[in-house]
């Protein structure tokens, strides 16, 4: 009897040990004031999404206007809180080694703009050669974003008359006419502006370059990988709230300015946050894109940009700082897929075995049958039933590939790709360790792949670096926007990046011209691409690189009956 109340007490304070770790308090800190920017987060808290999903969350908002800051990043690196927000900031923090993992951008669109006075004319980064030109620090996110439409646009930043301003005066700057035009955000510049009587203009910079996502949800990497249920659950709650928010956008307005500090400086709160969350409604473009989409190349464009200017200096994966909230279910299917093919293998194997043991007996049979009874000499002679032909085992079609599994290929051309790699040139793989299966054909796949090698090598000078890799890319109909050329669809993709020289603007235009182009081994790519129901892109920046992608459409499982010679087809091939 003893013996069972021990165990019922450990039992016991085991339950209350779970009980109080999941009642431990999750902490977001955000990078702004409380204010409709963030309303997603407190109407997931008010709503009780956070609770349902059994997490205990504090929201702990940033600094305002006049305050010291506070740094989400540290807060979250230094364990004073499990989740953040950031702009695309985010990526440079990446860049310089933090563990950061972004969860799920909120705003599709930064919100950032170029203002100017109604009564001026810079509508575009060349008429700014003419303006007393405000920009805030260099480490700010928005003059980063200004930097890199400049750069895009082949302006010379230091040439531009330049007047330094700190964040938050945008406004007042140009009010005063300090400066002729400046880099703000749209969550408060065009509030300010009117507030002040002052009529503005913008343009956005975005319509030069790459669109940066704005505020973006994230979390350390470790999280994820020792709590993936409390990262999913957290996300999936925020979203959630998010949704309500847009949606209910008056009630969650009302009750910021009720409950929470007041911005400072603004003289009426109440119309402030109607303002902010027509512009959260804009920024996020909502319905049309699901909340929390995000678009690994576009994050990677977005990298390139900001290397171009100076802002990171080395390159992060985006596969491993962008979080994909589906890797786990497609691994399961993945994984039930790969168990069903190999049943459907094991099955094939033994009729076959089954029908070839059976043929191998019939000849005998029948020899002892005939010995044992000859037929009548008066039986009038047949003729034998013909044979049915023989057919191919079903396969791919002529224009159908074979599933191929990419990664091995190029395993087993790394020795070769090396040998065309001079000593002097750094050279690895970078292979997606679950691939998916594509359509396509080994020999196809070395050919293509060596002559995109070559083509780097010889762009490299002096000591360089090239890096051949996979990834698994998914498009849907929203992602298309953000990659011109793209189609619908989930592809295994191969990239093969140098950083070379670059290609200028116009010889990237016309990449893919077979009579024009700076690299005919991209444009016969591309050609051979579109046989295979793939497509090839190009990124290049000068002084950076050129990375040339192949995406191969996925295979959604091994071709049925596709055995020869007791083989799986590729292997055999």
């Amino acid at each position: 009897m003893s013996r069972l109340m021990a165990v019922a007490t450990l039992l016991a304070a085991l339950g209350a040990a779970g009980a109080a770790s999941a009642e431990e308090k999750l902490v977001l800190q955000l990078h702004g004031p409380a204010q409709f920017e963030f309303a997603g987060y407190y109407a997931a808290l008010w709503q009780g999404f956070y609770r349902d999903s059994g997490l205990s969350v504090e929201i702990k908002p940033g600094a305002g206007r006049g305050e010291a800051p506070i740094d989400p990043v540290r807060e979250v690196t230094e364990g004073r809180a499990q989740f953040a927000t950031g702009t695309a900031e985010l990526v440079v923090r990446t860049a310089q080694g933090l563990p950061l993992l972004l969860l799920a951008p909120i705003f599709q669109q930064s919100g950032a703009a170029v203002y100017f006075r109604a009564d001026a004319d810079f509508p575009s980064p060349a008429a700014l050669a003419k303006a007393k030109l405000g920009r805030l620090p260099a480490s700010d996110i928005l003059d980063i974003e200004l930097a890199t439409a400049l750069k895009a646009e082949g302006i010379d930043r230091a040439k531009l008359k330049s007047v330094s301003l700190e964040s938050g005066q945008t406004a007042t700057a140009l009010g005063d006419r300090s400066v002729d035009a400046a880099i703000g955000s749209a969550w408060e510049v065009p509030w300010l502006a009117r507030d002040k009587g002052i009529a503005l203009k913008s343009f956005n910079p975005a319509d030069y370059r790459v669109e940066f996502y704005g505020d973006t949800l994230f979390a350390l990497q470790r999280l994820a990988t020792r709590e993936p249920q409390t990262v999913r659950s957290f996300r999936a709650a925020s979203l959630k709230g998010w949704d309500y928010a847009l949606q209910h956008p008056d009630e969650i307005a009302q009750r910021l300015v009720a409950e929470l500090p007041r911005p400072a400086g603004i003289a009426d709160p109440a119309g402030f946050a109607r303002y902010q969350a027509d512009v959260a409604r804009r920024l996020a473009r909502y319905p049309e894109i699901e909340l929390g989409h995000a678009n690994p190349d576009r994050w990677e464009r977005i990298e390139t940009s900001m290397i171009g200017v100076g802002a990171v200096l080395r390159t992060a994966d985006t596969d491993d700082f962008v979080y994909d909230p589906d890797a786990e279910a497609r691994n399961r299917t993945d994984r039930r897929a790969l168990a069903i093919v190999g049943a459907t293998l094991v099955a094939a194997l033994a009729v076959a075995a089954w029908l070839w043991l059976g043929r191998r007996g019939r000849p005998v049979a029948a020899v002892a049958s005939s010995a044992a009874a000859p037929a009548p000499a008066t039986e009038p002679s047949v003729e034998p039933a013909r044979a049915a032909p023989v057919t191919a085992p079903a396969g791919p079609a002529p224009h159908e590939p074979a599933a191929a599994d990419l990664n091995t290929v190029l395993a087993r051309l790394e020795r070769t790709m090396r040998q065309r790699v001079p000593r002097r040139v750094a050279f690895r793989l970078s292979l997606l360790p679950e691939l998916w299966r594509c359509r396509a054909e080994a020999p196809t796949v070395r050919a293509l792949v060596l002559d995109l090698v070559t083509a780097a090598v010889a762009e490299l000078r002096g000591n360089g670096e090239l890096i051949v890799g996979t990834r698994n890319i998914a498009f849907d109909a929203d992602a298309l926007a953000d990659t011109p050329g793209a189609q619908i669809g989930e592809f295994a993709r191969v990239t093969v990046r140098d950083n070379g020289p670059g290609l200028a603007e116009d010889a990237l235009e016309r990449i893919f011209d077979r009579a024009r182009t700076a690299r005919p081994s991209a444009a016969a790519a591309a050609e051979t691409m579109r046989d295979l129901g793939g497509f090839a892109r190009v990124e290049s920046a000068e002084g950076i690189g050129t990375a040339i992608h192949l995406y191969f459409p996925r295979a959604a499982a091994p071709v049925e009956g596709a055995i020869k010679d007791g083989k799986p087809a590729e292997a055999a091939a």
